[in-house]
């Protein structure tokens, strides 16, 4: 439980620095798709770092069954997500929306292993 509230901590400051960065670099109808999806981002990683730490402790097998619901529920989310801008369901720019989510996503899960290393102590 530890493990996992570092990990939402660090990668909610991440997230955090880059919409301060986003707020003075972009106009405000991509400015708010890329916050939406950097909020996903953080929420499905969040997510997915809890599912493979509990996997993970239940058997020692269980990484490899954690890692693959997480990446499961990315895709989903990458797809609902997609679904709602992409259909016009949700009045957000499409493309910053998901452009956010992705690389959101693929930098939150790089800090992944340095977390759940710390989590196992290995050196």
């Amino acid at each position: 439980m530890r493990k996992t509230a570092s990990y939402a901590g660090i990668s909610a400051a991440l997230v955090g620095l880059s919409a301060l960065f986003i707020n003075f670099t972009f106009e405000p109808p991509a400015r708010s798709g890329i916050w939406v999806g950097l909020a996903a981002a953080w929420v499905v990683q969040a997510a997915a770092f809890a599912i493979l730490v509990a996997a993970s402790r239940r058997r020692p097998n269980g990484i490899l069954a954690g890692w693959t619901v997480g990446t499961l529920l990315r895709l989903a989310v990458l797809a609902t997500l997609a679904w709602f801008t992409l259909g016009g369901v949700w009045p957000l720019p499409a493309e910053p929306t998901l452009i956010a989510l992705a690389v959101g996503l693929f930098a939150l899960l790089l800090l992944e292993p340095v977390v759940f290393r710390q989590r196992l102590e290995v050196r």
